[in-house]
């Protein structure tokens, strides 16, 4: 077997374990929701400051691959939205398929995946592509679920808030000030955060396991959203990369960031802006799913 699939399947295998957890009710899908919240907030944001704070990389090179995630999301907006027009969907059901087109879920499962098989290097990479993906995930992603949602609209400057609140984000910014002054983390903060980054991992795989169920609902228009993501996000990220010529850790970090399974924030979005929830929780699951297959593939292929 390719070493770097062996490296990967015991943290993938997490998510199995996460799932039968629920099967068992050891865990319930509120847990889901409590690790979510303590990843995105806590043990990813130790991970990412952690990686980029002392990793040997050129502004320049993580400026391209946040323009990169950009990019990608954008082209999948906008897919997604015209393809949404051509089949009239109902507003509730559209805002879920164009999120589920352009958001990639970076933070709890590529992470984990390339920061056990690769290490630091590919972690702070993968951070700065996650940059153009939050903005579009977080800020205009926000603004999406609110014009086809049934709650109030609300205008792209709430969006931009929410961007600015999101903790991945300064600790992105954090890092890299540390990193580009020559700055050391002192001792106490660097024996605070390892703990934190090393749960990051695991608890990441167990939550994406709570979240698989295998009801599905709209199962053809589900089919086609997650094709869109993962698999026209894929063609993207290639023609990037060829575009580019990117090589190495890079050329790594945008051909599996593209093909990535739909990220978690469709779902948040639906229940709070009235989308439709059961689609969102759909697509989500069955792009999990496919990831699982997917992912072990591509990391042999690279």
């Amino acid at each position: 077997m390719n070493p770097t699939v062996t490296e990967a399947l015991p943290i993938l295998c997490l998510v199995v374990v996460g799932f039968f957890l629920k099967k068992t009710d050891l865990l319930k899908k509120a847990d889901g929701s409590l690790l979510s919240r303590m990843i995105l907030n806590i043990t990813l944001p130790s991970v990412i400051f952690l990686s980029i704070s002392q990793a040997k990389i050129e502004p320049l090179e993580l400026l391209v691959l946040a323009a990169s995630g950009l990019a990608i999301a954008v082209c999948l907006r906008m897919i997604g939205g015209r393809v949404a027009s051509v089949l009239k969907l109902d507003d509730p059901t559209a805002g879920v398929f164009i999120l589920g087109c352009m958001v990639m879920n970076i933070g709890t499962l590529m992470i984990p995946v390339v920061g056990t098989v690769f290490g630091p290097g590919a972690v702070s990479r993968t951070a700065a592509f996650d940059v153009g993906n939050s903005v579009m995930a977080s800020g205009y992603g926000y603004y999406v679920a609110t014009q086809y949602g049934s709650k109030n609209p609300q205008g792209l400057t709430s969006g931009i808030r929410r961007v600015l609140s999101v903790p991945v984000l300064w600790a992105i910014v954090l890092g890299l000030i540390i990193n580009l002054a020559g700055l050391t983390i002192p001792g106490f903060f660097s024996k605070l955060l390892t703990p934190l980054s090393q749960a990051n991992a695991p608890l990441a795989m167990l939550a994406l396991g709570i979240f698989v169920s295998f009801k599905f609902s709209k199962w053809k228009l589900m089919s086609l959203a997650v094709f869109l993501r993962m698999g026209v996000g894929l063609l993207i990220g290639q023609l990037i990369i060829l575009l580019t010529q990117m090589q190495g850790l890079d050329r790594m970090v945008v051909t599996l960031a593209s093909a990535m399974p739909i990220g978690m924030i469709p779902l948040a979005y639906a229940a709070t802006e009235g989308l439709d929830t059961e689609f969102a929780a759909s697509c989500i699951s069955f792009s999990i799913i496919v990831g699982m297959i997917t992912t072990p593939l591509l990391l042999t292929s690279l």
